[in-house]
């Protein structure tokens, strides 16, 4: 089995964080342990210019961990790249790494912070001749292709509407959902700002928001993140009821049926049919598809184009919010 040199920019929560003790295999959450997980990758370093960062990294994995990307890039040459820095720094880093002309680079979501700079990224990608995948893991996890699978099939018959509970942001969560649905319910054809928290002072607002997909509209209410996390999305079809719940550990479909007390009305059934999810790996998912990418050009569900256009959306909503508290 042929394998590709990887590395690692950034080693915050996505980078190495969140499974940091966790070396079971089971869960693989970051892009360092799914590296280390799939046999198709050589783990060869990492970047972070913070220095406690850098000492976990190597006490963990055994690896070098450089305080400037430059000369990793240079001493190294990985032909893939995980690019987990903060997003305000994506398109400068982004910019620094294709000069080195690695085959691929797997970028955290939002792709850029602006449509601009996401263009301009997206164009070094096709100049340079470098696959670029955006970390929409939702697009890769079997649960929401079998999901996926089961809507176009017509199972709970036409989705006319649906609501989804997000919070911690419109871009940063909020932005996960989006793209979902717009992998679900195909492309974004009209938006609405029903209710607005703008903070001025913040750069993430928490709207309601009403997004008019081609399938059917998706009503997204914020929750408040300081009270707890939530991310949950029931779609309501003529045949029946989708939920994807618990950020997608959970899916579930209910379909209609004859009511039993009642007679001539149809109600949905109690009885639940489980759509089984790996989200405990979900980043080992993604780097799967992105091998198979390598190795025989199978496309990505999520590459810089399609996350263009979700970030198109969420530019036109944080618009929206500021035109009305100006």
């Amino acid at each position: 089995m042929r394998r590709f040199r990887a590395a690692v920019v950034g080693l915050g929560q996505i980078g190495q964080g969140y499974d940091y003790n966790l070396s079971d295999g089971r869960t693989v959450l970051t892009h360092a342990r799914a590296y280390t997980c799939h046999e198709g990758y050589e783990f060869v370093a990492a970047v972070d210019t913070d220095a406690s960062q850098r000492k976990r990294f190597t006490e963990c994995f055994g690896l070098p961990a450089y305080a400037d990307m430059g000369t990793m890039m240079d001493r190294l040459r990985p032909e893939v790249v995980s690019l987990c820095v903060p997003t305000s720094l994506h398109l400068s880093s982004f910019r620094q790494i294709v000069h080195f002309s690695p085959r691929a680079v797997l970028c955290e979501k939002p792709m850029t912070g602006t449509v601009s700079e996401a263009k301009e990224m997206l164009r070094l990608a096709e100049e340079n001749r470098c696959s670029l995948l955006v970390n929409y893991i939702r697009r890769f996890e079997p649960g929401v292709l079998a999901l996926r699978e089961t809507l176009q099939r017509g199972d709970v018959g036409k989705i006319e509407k649906g609501v989804c509970w997000y919070s911690k942001g419109i871009l940063n969560n909020g932005s996960h959902y989006i793209d979902l649905c717009r992998y679900l319910l195909g492309g974004v054809t009209d938006l609405f700002v029903e209710e607005n928290t703008w903070n001025i002072q913040d750069s993430d607002p928490e709207p309601d928001v009403r997004i008019c997909f081609e399938q059917a509209p998706v009503y997204f209410l914020a929750a408040r993140e300081e009270c707890f996390s939530v991310g949950r999305l029931e779609l309501m079809g003529t045949a029946g009821q989708v939920l994807y719940d618990d950020f997608g550990e959970t899916i579930r479909i209910r379909k209609s049926s004859a009511d039993a007390l009642f007679a001539g009305y149809r109600v949905l059934s109690r009885e639940c049919i489980e759509i089984a999810t790996d989200m405990s790996r979900y980043q080992w998912h993604v780097i799967d598809h992105l091998y198979r990418h390598l190795e025989a050009g199978e496309p990505f569900p999520s590459d810089g184009r399609s996350a263009l256009k979700t970030l198109a959306v969420i530019e036109e909503i944080r618009k929206l919010c500021k035109e009305s508290n100006p």
